[in-house]
């Protein structure tokens, strides 16, 4: 008995340290969900795609955000080489590059570079990467879709406030259906072909990022999208606000309520 009583404070210490640090976690995943949800939004209107804006980019975020969690190491090393090439394309190209085009260009670097690091790297969970890619997309599908039947009675609330919901309830499902569907399909693609899909997407939401930082620096390297930059840049404080928020708490509530980490 006494013994028990003594580790019953560990025991809660221990769970309570572990939702922090799952809190922190998820607070900095819905910082990049906060503004690859703002980036597409926007991009939505200026592409003119014929769906909701909100269901556009709830999917993306949530799809591209899963990519990203897929392999943390990968995502650090895809930032070291893609950012500096991205930047580079945008200050020094003789005609101002389009979103579109830069997407295209990077984003094939970054899949070569991550399919290089799936086929030459032994101990990374990329290999996991196919199955994650389609659970945040079932959980950003389901969210988004969420949003739509009920836009009209949100259609007044703040986007930090709807990003603040959407970012942790598309967690929460994320790590809800990641065990099925790692089981059903973890096995889809090689090695390389996961580490190109991460990389394919850790360089599309670099790109997009530094689209609109570089037009801090040289107003000229966006050519024609200054109001697409402005849009989002006056967007960006609130949707990345909503995103540490709602992943903060989000984390915890899955750390404290799951009986084991979703290490997956």
């Amino acid at each position: 008995m006494i013994q028990h009583s003594q580790s019953l404070p560990s025991t809660l210490y221990l769970r309570l340290r572990e939702a922090l640090v799952r809190g922190v976690i998820w607070g900095f995943i819905g910082s990049l969900y906060g503004m690859l949800f703002v980036i597409f939004a926007v991009l939505s209107d200026e592409w003119e795609i014929p769906v909701h804006p909100f269901l556009f980019s709830g999917v993306l975020a949530g799809t591209i955000g899963a990519l990203i969690y897929s392999s943390m190491r990968l995502a650090v090393l895809m930032a070291i080489i893609i950012s500096p090439v991205c930047a580079i394309l945008m200050l020094f190209s003789t005609t101002p590059i389009t979103p579109l085009n830069l997407l295209f260009i990077i984003g094939s670097v970054g899949a070569v570079a991550g399919a290089l690091y799936g086929r030459f790297t032994t101990n990374s969970r990329v290999y996991r990467a196919d199955a994650k890619t389609l659970t945040g997309f079932t959980a950003g599908l389901l969210v988004a879709l969420g949003y739509v039947v009920f836009s009209k009675q949100l259609s007044n609330v703040p986007l930090g406030v709807i990003i603040g919901l959407m970012c942790p309830i598309t967690g929460l499902i994320y790590v809800s259906l990641a065990p099925t569907f790692i089981r059903a399909f973890g096995n889809m693609l090689p090695p390389t072909g996961d580490g190109a899909l991460v990389g394919f997407g850790v360089a599309i939401f670099l790109t997009l990022c530094n689209f609109v930082m570089v037009h801090s620096i040289d107003i000229d390297s966006t050519g024609a999208f200054h109001e697409l930059v402005h849009h989002v840049q006056a967007l960006m404080p609130q949707a990345i606000a909503g995103g540490v928020v709602g992943g903060l708490l989000g984390g915890i509530f899955s750390s404290l309520f799951f009986n084991h980490w979703q290490d997956l």
